[in-house]
C-alpha cells in the first residue's frame, strides 16, 4: 500500500464523514424511478410474491437500507394484498434515518448498526445491499457473512466495485476473482454487481489490514471506501 495511506479500523471508519454522510441509498424506492429495480433488474415485490407461490413465508434483509423507503413500499403492497403474516422484512443501516413505519405495517423492522459486527439471528430468502458495500471496511468478510445467511434457494445481490479491494497493494486483484469463482459468486464487471445463491462461503484467505476513506470518487461519482488486504508474501 502507499506509505501515505492511513488505514482505519472498523470503529474509526464508522465515524468517517464519507461513511456517516453517504447519500447513495437514502431515498431509493423498491421499484420505479430511482429504485432497487434499476439496480437489480427485478422488482423486489415481484420476487417475494413469486416465492410465496412455492413456500409458506418469505424473508427479505436489506443492508444499508437508508431511509428504508424500498422496504416500506413493499410492505405497503403486502399489506394491501393481506400477505403481511407471510412476510418478514428487515432493514439495517448505520444511522437511524428511517422513515417512520405506519401503524398498519406489521411485517417490517428497522435495525441500527454496522453490518461488519451485526449478526442476524435467522436466515433469509433475499438479501440486498444497494450501494452499501462502497462504504464498508472489510467488504469480503461481509460478503461471505451475508451469503451464509441465505436459505438454500436464497439470493444475495449487491453493488460491488472490484477496484475498491486492494490486495498486496494491487487493485483488481486476481485473488478476489479466484475467491469469487471458488464460492460461486458471480461478478458482473459491466454492472459493478455481485450475485450468489444460498450456500456456504469459505472466508477469504487474505488478512484484512484496514480501510481508507480517502479513496476518492468511485464509478458512482460519490466518495467511497477502499479495503486493504494482504495475501501471502507481498512483492516489493
Amino acid at each position: 500500500m502507499d506509505v501515505k495511506t492511513t488505514l482505519l479500523n472498523e470503529n474509526e471508519l464508522i465515524w468517517s464523514p464519507v461513511v456517516a454522510n453517504n447519500r447513495m441509498n437514502r431515498e431509493r424506492q423498491a421499484s420505479g424511478i430511482n429504485s432497487y429495480e434499476q439496480e437489480t433488474d427485478f422488482r423486489p415485490e415481484d420476487w417475494l410474491q413469486n416465492r410465496l407461490q412455492h413456500q409458506p413465508n418469505v424473508r427479505w434483509l436489506d443492508i444499508c437500507c437508508g431511509q428504508g423507503n424500498a422496504l416500506l413500499q413493499v410492505a405497503d403492497e403486502m399489506a394491501q394484498q393481506q400477505l403481511q403474516h407471510r412476510v418478514q422484512l428487515v432493514g439495517l443501516d448505520l444511522v437511524n434515518f428511517f422513515t417512520p413505519i405506519p401503524p398498519n405495517i406489521t411485517c417490517l423492522q428497522f435495525v441500527t448498526g454496522s453490518i461488519v459486527s451485526w449478526v442476524p439471528s435467522q436466515t433469509y430468502d433475499l438479501i440486498t445491499c444497494i450501494h452499501g458495500l462502497h462504504y464498508v471496511g472489510d467488504k469480503l468478510k461481509v460478503i461471505a457473512q451475508l451469503i451464509n445467511q441465505l436459505n438454500p434457494n436464497g439470493l444475495f445481490i449487491a453493488n460491488f466495485d472490484l477496484a475498491s479491494v486492494i490486495v498486496n497493494q494491487q487493485p483488481q486483484s486476481p485473488e478476489v476473482e479466484t475467491w469469487f469463482r471458488q464460492n460461486d459468486i458471480r461478478y458482473e464487471s459491466d454492472k459493478k454487481r455481485i450475485q450468489a445463491q444460498g450456500g456456504q462461503v469459505t472466508p477469504f484467505a487474505g488478512s484484512y489490514a484496514g480501510a481508507s476513506d480517502q479513496a476518492g470518487k468511485n464509478y458512482t461519482g460519490q466518495e467511497a471506501v477502499n479495503a486493504y488486504y494482504t495475501f501471502g508474501k507481498i512483492k516489493n
